[in-house]
């Protein structure tokens, strides 16, 4: 079978067992002929100017000598994409859109709270602080919308494809690396399928000690959006093999006992 008929046919359990449920009405809308290309150019600027491959393959942001121009070029896209008509998008500019703004809004999140060592570690709220993932970080469509509610309430119902995980950076060296491309409906399917082989091929996401054979150690990624992924373990391992080498692929087929793993440090230049 294709790997996009494969794909497609992970995608329908993630969809049916989604923990976000269906969401509000307003994120499933869209215009299917919709000709309007949304303009990701300021977002592209900030990457260009403030994020580097780093030689262990992870991208890195330079919050510490972030400028005060770009800061102010980060503030007035957030609140440009913010404004947006998204229920008259395409699906495909919709998804550019979620992919773009929640990585910003993650990287101006991390600006707000530069002394932390772990983007876990922030704490926004008054007399209750609370983390920084359902907090409510800007309003699309008149709705306020926290970063969790974009991976629950948006891309998980709206978008029958697990893939997106690949394409979100929540700050951290764990996780999927910041992209230095802006995401562009044009072409958004082909780079979450980069995203993807690229995440899986690295060791911060799948691990195989060299001491223990039976054993292969996953990012908690896998497991904290496991429903996305199908709801089993078994489904975690389906869909890591549509982005693996035949050696992992070889493994993954022998059911190894998994041991889950994650670097929560900041994405910082300076780690």
């Amino acid at each position: 079978m294709p790997r996009r008929d494969l794909i497609a046919a992970l995608a329908v359990l993630p969809v049916a067992a989604c923990a976000g449920g269906p969401g509000p009405e307003i994120w499933h809308r869209h215009d299917p002929l919709s000709p309007r290309v949304v303009d990701h150019r300021v977002w592209q600027v900030i990457l260009d100017r403030n994020t580097r491959d780093w030689p262990d393959g992870i991208t890195r942001v330079d919050y510490t000598r972030f400028s005060t121009a770009d800061r102010e070029l980060l503030e007035a896209y957030v609140r440009e994409q913010s404004a947006l008509p998204v229920a008259s998008l395409s699906r495909r500019e919709q998804l550019a859109f979620w992919l773009n703004l929640y990585n910003a809004l993650v990287v101006r999140l991390v600006l707000d709270h530069l002394i932390v060592g772990s983007p876990d570690d922030i704490r926004t709220g008054g007399l209750f602080p609370r983390g920084p993932w359902d907090v409510p970080l800007v309003r699309v469509e008149g709705r306020d919308v926290s970063l969790a509610g974009i991976r629950r309430e948006v891309l998980a119902p709206v978008f029958h494809d697990p893939r997106w995980h690949y394409g979100l950076c929540d700050g951290t060296l764990g996780a999927p690396s910041l992209r230095r491309r802006a995401f562009a409906g044009a072409d958004v399917d082909r780079r979450l399928e980069d995203a993807a082989i690229e995440y899986v091929a690295h060791p911060r996401a799948v691990d195989r000690p060299a001491d223990r054979p039976g054993i292969v150690r996953l990012n908690s990624l896998w497991r904290r959006h496991m429903e996305d992924f199908g709801g089993t373990l078994q489904a975690v391992f389906a869909s890591i093999d549509l982005y693996a080498e035949a050696e992992l692929r070889a493994v993954l087929a022998r059911n190894p006992q998994v041991v889950w793993m994650d670097d929560r440090r900041l994405n910082a230049f300076q780690v």
